[in-house]
């Protein structure tokens, strides 16, 4: 029996339920190893260069079940592209989704392209960037991403085979940065979108990129291709005064709703996708960038309707860049205010299937309070309850207005820059007083911009949140910027080395936080049910001081100025 003509696959990080725990997704943003530590030390004797020891990830990243290799669930991207395949005339033989820990099964011979999606296979995401302080550690997103790719660089050399690798997904971009990964992976090509690397849509035109790649045609492409056709760019880049050459294509392409695919097996979390695009315009952010789309309720129940009968989902994960846009006329809506009754409609047509619980993945505080019959309505479709928490995903990203109306003023929209901190209050006061619990994300060293004022600014909002809402619940991570969208062309921020007294502040602040209101107070309110819940926030408390305790050893060892910024947050703000 021959081995298909095209496998997908994705790294552990990527094919993982993390046990049903709430926000562990990012998980594998934790740092894996640490390359510099001295191997004289007790920590080293103990642990060797591992930070997050492996087995204890392991076991929260505990993978997906599979079928003699061919895995029973996979990242929504993977599932599109499949099926667009089947749907532009490739057999099912023809096409795999591999388990990662079992890709080997299905490289052979007869094996032409190997295709892997990657969200953040250099650990250069803002999570992953924070947690490992500028990649000076190695994430487990990059550890388990190099381990995929030396499984299939192995099977190829075993096997003989001419297979062709192409990586692709949102975070392909970091190959740009690293480029010695392409030629160490042994990459034939790295697909990438135009307009600050956003993720090409193929799974319209999956067909005919495969195609492509099997028949040779990406070898000697005219570049002056027609705006909805591929492109090939070689790159050159030169690391230690060695010349690397990489292949990138390029492709930008909006496809109509009718050309992108429904899935026809299960998404990894029971995800599904509602809309395309955002809107608002946030200048460090790429998904703005891509023209708003809206599926329709019937598309979205067919795709749940497929994660029920074939994965036996009892949840819908909701994705969309900024759920509360959905339905939105940009032509009319100037203010972005949200369109009810299509979110209505939205949701009782995800909760029609017989799902137990929904929950959006984004969502702007501006977006959940402009109508005020928003959120109680949608909270009545979707069952929200204490014993049915709905998790959402916000940019906080700063306390800072002179920051947000110089990067993201529309975000605010139909509100103004100088009402943010109202609007981040009455945010969480809001969708706190129907079960909604807000998952904010701030980013440190925007543009390189921010200001030890502007940090100030972000701690004092923190804890006047907590001071003036004592029962309010949402957790806080702080991400280093990185140079997406608009911004592109700007310099990572280096947490590693340019961390001001004020950010170490930030940062200290928003893991004191979720210490002591997140960990401590609803940890165990969302997430699966079960006995996992407590057993794992047994581990939280345990573990959860150990990062504050580290930063204020960072302080001592940095400067006077460190360390009184982490004594006047313990005095005044804690």
């Amino acid at each position: 029996m021959g081995t298909p003509k095209i496998v997908l696959t994705a790294d552990r990080t990527l094919m993982s339920p993390y046990r049903g725990l709430s926000l562990a997704t990012f998980f594998g943003c934790a740092p894996a190893l640490d390359p510099n530590r001295d191997k004289n030390s007790l920590l080293y004797k103990i642990l060797g260069n591992q930070v997050t020891p492996k087995i204890l990830f392991d076991f929260i990243c505990n993978y997906i079940p599979h079928t003699n290799g061919v895995a029973n669930y996979a990242p929504y991207g993977l599932r599109k592209v499949e099926a667009g395949l089947l749907r532009d005339g490739f057999r099912r033989e023809d096409v795999v989704v591999a388990h990662p820990d079992h890709i080997e099964k299905f490289i052979g011979p007869d094996t032409q392209v190997i295709g892997t999606y990657e969200m953040d296979p250099l650990g250069m995401g803002p999570v992953t960037m924070t947690f490992t302080y500028g990649r000076k550690q190695t994430s487990y997103d990059e550890f388990y991403n190099a381990e995929l790719h030396r499984r299939i660089k192995v099977a190829k050399q075993k096997t003989g085979s001419k297979a062709k690798v192409i990586s692709g997904a949102s975070g392909t971009w970091q190959y740009n940065y690293d480029p010695e990964k392409i030629e160490e992976f042994g990459i034939y090509a790295i697909l990438e979108g135009e307009l600050g690397g956003i993720a090409p849509e193929i799974d319209g035109h999956a067909g005919r990129f495969f195609n492509y790649l099997i028949n040779g045609d990406f070898e000697n492409m005219d570049p002056f291709r027609k705006r909805s056709d591929f492109k090939v760019n070689i790159k050159e880049f030169e690391r230690n005064g060695k010349k690397i050459h990489g292949r990138f294509v390029n492709f930008w392409d909006r496809p109509d709703l009718d050309e992108i695919p429904e899935i026809v097996e299960p998404s990894m979390h029971g995800m599904v996708e509602v809309m395309r695009g955002c809107g608002r315009g946030c200048k460090f952010c790429d998904v703005t960038l891509r023209s708003l789309r809206y599926y329709s309720p019937e598309k979205v129940k067919r795709e749940i309707e497929v994660n029920i009968k074939k994965g036996g989902a009892k949840s819908a994960w909701i994705h969309s860049d900024d759920i509360f846009v959905y339905g939105m006329d940009p032509r009319t809506a100037k203010g972005m205010e949200p369109n009810r009754e299509a979110l209505e409609e939205l949701f009782t047509a995800i909760m029609s299937t017989g799902v137990g619980h929904t929950n959006p993945t984004h969502g702007t505080l501006a977006g959940a309070i402009a109508d005020e019959k928003l959120i109680p309505n949608l909270s009545r479709i979707i069952k929200s309850s204490p014993d049915n928490m709905i998790g959402i995903q916000a940019g906080f990203e700063t306390g800072s207005l002179r920051l947000i109306g110089k990067y993201a003023d529309r975000k605010l929209a139909p509100y103004d820059p100088s009402e943010w901190h109202w609007v981040v209050k009455e945010g969480v006061k809001t969708l706190n007083k129907d079960y909604w619990i807000p998952a904010f994300t701030l980013i440190m060293g925007l543009d390189n911009d921010e200001q030890p004022e502007d940090s100030w600014d972000t701690i004092r909002l923190i804890s006047e949140l907590e001071h003036e809402q004592p029962d309010s619940m949402f957790t806080a991570t702080a991400l280093t910027f990185v140079p997406i969208g608009l911004l592109e062309k700007s310099d990572f921020f280096n947490i590693g080395n340019e961390m001001t007294p004020a950010q170490l502040g930030v940062l200290y602040k928003t893991w004191q936080h979720n210490f002591k209101y997140g960990i401590q107070k609803f940890m165990t309110k969302t997430g699966a049910k079960g006995p996992q819940r407590y057993f794992f926030n047994a581990i939280a408390r345990s573990l959860g001081g150990i990062p504050l305790g580290a930063m204020e050893r960072y302080a001592r060892n940095k400067s006077k100025e460190h360390e009184k910024v982490i004594e006047t947050i313990k005095t005044k703000y804690w």
